[in-house]
């Protein structure tokens, strides 16, 4: 049984990542929040075994800091494919099945503090289960798994970047009548109200991290 946990990523290009945190913040610092999110995602899973790791990068991974974080943390990489990001991820899902992957999960780097153990949790469910959605606080998805297939239109015309996506999504599995399970809720930061919580949080974690 192959496993496999893909990382979605955006080449961090001023102007183009975390754009609801820019209504508030420069691009410049923007763009540093973001590599933040993006090497604290990645190195949070580097410590999981039997699993396969892959960098799904959009526009491509060209980028000389996708390369990078592909050598420093031996992640192979792939362009994302689709118009939607919806086709982004059902393309991903069905190209590694065709790899012979038959549980595979994949993140975002928008939840920079999601425990490592609700990601070897969403593999677990899918011993039994035949997908697995990680809701967010607001609405949203911080992560999706699947096993040994996917079914296309749960994902169709979904308004990413919206609080119904969780609500929609959850609509269509009901209707097609997949066997599911839900993660613990947890949040992703796109605001600079999240940003703020995020910093609260973090002071908490660092006092309550056990030596």
């Amino acid at each position: 049984m192959k496993k496999a946990l893909i990382t979605f990523v955006k080449a961090p290009v001023k102007g183009t990542v975390k754009t609801r945190l820019q209504k508030d913040l420069p691009a410049e610092r923007t763009l540093r929040i973001y590599k933040t999110f993006v090497e604290e995602t990645v190195s949070g899973c580097t410590g999981m075994r039997g699993v396969d790791r892959y960098l799904g990068c959009a526009p491509s991974d060209e980028h000389p800091y996708l390369q990078k974080m592909s050598r420093e943390y031996r992640l192979p990489t792939f362009n994302q494919r689709g118009k939607t990001l919806g086709l982004k991820i059902v393309n991903a899902f069905q190209d590694y099945f065709q790899l012979g992957y038959s549980r595979i999960v994949l993140i975002g780097s928008d939840s920079p503090t999601i425990p490592g153990e609700f990601i070897q949790q969403a593999f677990r469910e899918l011993e039994s289960k035949d997908f697995v959605l990680g809701p967010c606080c607001d609405g949203g998805i911080y992560l999706i798994g699947a096993k040994q297939q996917i079914e296309p239109k749960i994902f169709h015309r979904i308004p990413w970047d919206t609080a119904d996506v969780l609500k929609m999504v959850l609509v269509k599995v009901y209707r097609y009548n997949i066997h599911f399970s839900l993660l613990p809720f947890w949040y992703d930061v796109d605001t600079i109200d999240d940003l703020h919580f995020l910093k609260l949080h973090l002071k908490y974690l660092k006092k309550h991290m056990p030596l």
